[in-house]
């Protein structure tokens, strides 16, 4: 830290009349007053002043002549041993109140008085004090000047989010306005105040503070900043029962193909069905057809055709009106997932057919083992859902991606605390979903007659 304080010596190092320069002194913090000595007395001045040797300072703190020699015929009072310094009781006097420096630094600081540098942002001018400025940041600190005026980046270090930092210094105990968390960390991220960005990752990492909505809203709020991107993979892994709710909106519409299908990936995002995840897929390309079409084969491999319901299976190539989704169900590989899962589900339902006529629940067991089927998802039961059916249930032929696009109007208009009160469903739990044997034979019946 002298180098700090230090003032600029002239450029002619042979010059005699060097100006005296001064440095910072900090104080020790094993000082103990009660027992220092001569010796570490004199060794601390050394330091604050750069030519001790004017200052006869061993004759000071030591007591004697510079030169170290006598005359005898020229001798002073101090020679005789006359002295003012031993006179008894000195030290024991009643000195006179002073204030405490760290008092008066610290109210010279927080009312900046004797402000040493000017901070520009866009036109506005922070009068700071740099040594403050210096302990927390980096930036500041490896500055090999010391300059009289820093113009910062606008869009990295924001006029508020500079207020509020330099008011984060200043303070024993700051507290982090969320409204401007982020403008704060994209800052402190700049300016290299790991402190500062260590107190926003504890809010960061908490999922009380972030999680579902809150987390979606941070993701959302830090689209922009690529210094956010670590803030944003976090936040993305939290959008789970808020997910359906979440593509509902536009801001779903710019999510990057990495990200979505990160989330598609998921066995913990939670949906009604499978069927969501496919419509899912088509929203986001369907929003730009034109340069995302190339993604679509990416994107079929993180749709689980095989948890799909089978009846939907059956019947979606034939029967499916929206263009888009006819265009991606034209896809090759698409077409091969549907046969490949249609083969999968029918199998699975003839062992377990087989196992509960012989009544050995081992042999469905091992045949489900045996068949490695994909992971569920987190299904849930939203009544505003009004394609829901468990997943043998008949009905399941007539969703459409249009009932997708309704739903997900119902979602925009519900209450902002509507994704949390879904309800969770057990896959392994049967269901009698639109009393299925009956709705069942009326098909059968109406699709006979035609």
């Amino acid at each position: 830290m002298d180098e700090l304080m230090r003032q600029k010596l002239p450029a002619d190092n042979n010059n005699e009349k060097q100006e005296l320069t001064c440095s910072v002194l900090f104080t020790n913090p094993k000082f103990n007053p009660q027992k220092l000595s001569s010796g570490d007395e004199l060794n601390s001045v050394t330091r604050l002043v750069s030519k001790t040797e004017d200052l006869e300072l061993d004759r000071v703190f030591n007591g004697f002549s510079k030169d170290g020699s006598t005359s005898s015929l020229n001798r002073s009072l101090f020679e005789f041993g006359h002295n003012f310094e031993d006179v008894e009781g000195w030290l024991k006097m009643e000195q006179p109140p002073k204030d405490h420096l760290g008092t008066v630094l610290r109210y010279m600081i927080q009312n900046h008085l004797k402000t040493t540098v000017q901070i520009d942002i866009n036109k506005m001018y922070f009068n700071c004090h740099f040594i403050v400025l210096q302990v927390y940041s980096r930036f500041f600190s490896e500055l090999k000047q010391i300059p009289l005026l820093v113009t910062l980046p606008e869009d990295l270090v924001s006029q508020k989010a500079f207020m509020l930092i330099y008011k984060w210094m200043l303070s024993d105990d700051p507290v982090l306005d969320r409204r401007y968390i982020v403008e704060i960390f994209v800052a402190a991220t700049y300016l290299r105040i790991g402190d500062l960005q260590a107190h926003c990752w504890q809010y960061f990492d908490d999922p009380q503070y972030y999680d579902e909505d809150s987390a979606c809203m941070l993701y959302v709020e830090t689209h922009y900043h690529p210094a956010l991107d670590v803030v944003r993979n976090v936040m993305l892994t939290r959008i789970n029962k808020f997910l359906l709710t979440f593509v509902a909106t536009k801001d779903f519409l710019d999510l990057p193909l990495s990200h979505l299908m990160f989330l598609l990936s998921s066995d913990r995002i939670c949906v009604n069905t499978e069927i969501e995840v496919f419509f899912i897929v088509v929203r986001w390309l369907g929003h730009d057809w034109s340069k995302r079409s190339a993604h679509a084969q990416r994107l079929v491999t993180c749709i689980r055709f095989s948890l799909m319901p089978l009846w939907y299976l059956l019947y979606v190539r034939r029967e499916e009106v929206h263009q888009l989704v006819k265009e991606l169900i034209s896809l090759p590989e698409v077409d091969h997932e549907i046969n490949e899962s249609i083969s999968k589900i029918t199998s699975r339902m003839y062992e377990e057919k087989i196992a509960a006529m012989e009544g050995n629940d081992t042999l469905a067991e091992e045949y489900i083992i045996e068949s490695k089927p994909q992971p569920h998802r987190t299904w849930i039961y939203d009544l505003k859902c009004s394609y829901y059916h468990c997943v043998g249930c008949p009905n399941t032929r007539e969703i459409r991606f249009s009932h997708f696009e309704d739903y997900l109007t119902e979602l925009q208009q519900c209450s902002l605390d509507h994704w949390s009160k879904v309800e969770f469903v057990d896959p392994y739990t049967k269901t009698n979903c639109c009393c299925p044997k009956k709705k069942l034979m009326e098909y059968s019946l109406s699709d006979t007659s035609n």
